[in-house]
């Protein structure tokens, strides 16, 4: 882990790869690593989403890895899916604004917006959304009530 930070504080982001891909072929039981590979993936303009389905299992009751995983989805237009792991992460953390907004944005792609309004309301109601995403939320809010 240190290595793969020193790598990637040093925009060795290449090597960092192949070591974080070595360590999770080693041990899939590592989601932190998961998410850092995925990460480094996405940026490098993949979708991370085969890495961190492999370590989903050892991600039980990590809210973070499942909204990250729900995100990287999300932007597949893989809503269904995205919709599942916003699920799984808003168990852990109920008052979690942009996780509620994040499943408001799938369920109104996949055409529930009755549902998408629920969360975009409960993402409001979190109180934790910066200005701007809290007006956001309300111009979705409109879109799904027409």
């Amino acid at each position: 882990q240190t290595l793969v930070g020193l790598l990637v504080e040093n925009k060795r982001s290449d090597e960092a790869v192949l070591e974080l891909q070595g360590a999770l072929a080693l041990d899939a039981r590592q989601p932190a690593m998961a998410m850092l590979l995925a990460r480094l993936q996405i940026e490098r303009g993949g979708n991370g989403i085969e890495t961190l389905l492999r370590t989903l299992p050892y991600a039980n009751g990590n809210g973070d890895y499942h909204a990250f995983l729900a995100g990287a989805l999300q932007r597949q237009n893989r809503h269904r899916e995205a919709i599942d792991q916003y699920q799984h992460a808003l168990r852990g953390a109920p008052d979690n604004g942009v996780w509620w907004m994040g499943l408001g944005l799938s369920l109104q792609a996949e055409k529930r917006n009755a549902e998408a309004a629920d969360a975009y309301r409960r993402a409001k109601a979190a109180g934790t959304l910066s200005n701007e995403l809290q007006g956001f939320v309300e111009r979705k809010l409109q879109q799904v009530a027409r």
